[in-house]
């Protein structure tokens, strides 16, 4: 019995430890509750199974930008990586060829790399402001997409497609498996290693962090890196899902991978937050858009939705800093 209480004092001090954290899940909760017992389609397999299709790409681009996020920067080149990344996947594709799958993921992969670096080494070296960087990189990027292709087109191939959208069990799509694991990865990473301290300790005080001995600079193009390397997986699983490339499709991404971080609780205080967090950002942000399709609100206000939804998270969280 003595032992039981032990069990039950421990349970009750996580959850007050992460009080924040238990709150989002229970908002999430309420979401997938409310909806099941409002909307009888929202229960339905394909409606699970859209879901997970459409919470991959907005939650691997999300990822990337935790990384940014936390040092107190901001990556707004990400949706122009992601349009980038189905522009290349899709006229690079050779669907007589499967030998060309193997070049298509190093060049996305590698070209999303070298964008990183390039936001990062600009920031650091040259004392930029991320927003201003980014926003500038992600212009030229989107003027590289639409010289490659003007507009949609192209083509992705079976051999492409099933490798992001085969269905385990007919309900879970390999592109939610694939953002599961990407989890695991950016959490250990964020936690357990000693770049993501390092990470941490210039989001909390990136003058403290340098005093330390702490190579600011090269972490920040490595954070660069990593949000951009995600952000070009996220153009692969969006150019899948499309089964075509588009030089725009990554616009609206840009704006859901911020707002997934900052409903998560990741600030841009910076130094604390996580992955864990963003993933609860991307399940609400996920299951109210697909709740707006299943009513018929119109995309246009979802868009208006999601800046208010922003807004409010920017807002809670300076009153809880305050």
């Amino acid at each position: 019995m003595l032992q039981n209480k032990n069990e039950n004092n421990k349970l009750s001090s996580l959850l007050t430890k992460h009080k924040d954290l238990t709150s989002l899940y229970m908002i999430v909760l309420i979401i997938i509750i409310g909806a099941s017992i409002f909307i009888p389609s929202f229960r339905s397999q394909q409606n699970i199974t859209n879901l997970f299709s459409q919470m991959a790409p907005m939650g691997l681009v999300a990822l990337g930008q935790t990384f940014a996020i936390i040092t107190t920067g901001i990556d707004l080149s990400v949706g122009s990586v992601m349009s980038l990344a189905t522009v290349i996947t899709a006229t690079q594709l050779d669907p007589a060829n499967p030998i060309s799958v193997l070049i298509v993921y190093p060049l996305v992969l590698g070209v999303s790399l070298l964008i990183g670096s390039f936001n990062g080494f600009i920031i650091s070296k040259f004392n930029l402001e991320p927003l201003i960087a980014t926003l500038a990189s992600g212009s030229i990027i989107n003027g590289i997409s639409l010289l490659i292709l003007s507009h949609p087109g192209g083509f992705c191939p079976r051999m492409f497609t099933n490798s992001w959208l085969t269905e385990i069990g007919g309900i879970v799509p390999l592109s939610i498996i694939y953002f599961f694991i990407l989890i695991l990865v950016t959490y250990f990473v964020l936690n357990h290693t000693r770049f993501g301290r390092r990470v941490y300790a210039i989001g909390g005080d990136e003058e403290k962090a340098e005093i330390a001995g702490i190579n600011v600079d090269k972490v920040k193009i490595k954070v660069y890196m990593a949000s951009s390397l995600l952000a070009g997986i996220a153009g692969l699983a969006l150019a899948a899902r499309m089964r075509s490339g588009d030089p725009i499709s990554g616009s609206t991404f840009t704006l859901y991978s911020v707002a997934a971080v900052l409903v998560g609780g990741t600030t841009f205080s910076g130094g604390k937050g996580g992955v864990i967090r963003t993933f609860a950002g991307v399940l609400i942000l996920s299951l109210v858009s697909i709740i707006l399709n299943l009513i018929g609100v119109s995309p246009f206000y979802q868009n208006v939705m999601t800046g208010l939804i922003i807004i409010l998270a920017v807002i809670n969280s300076s009153l809880r800093k305050g």
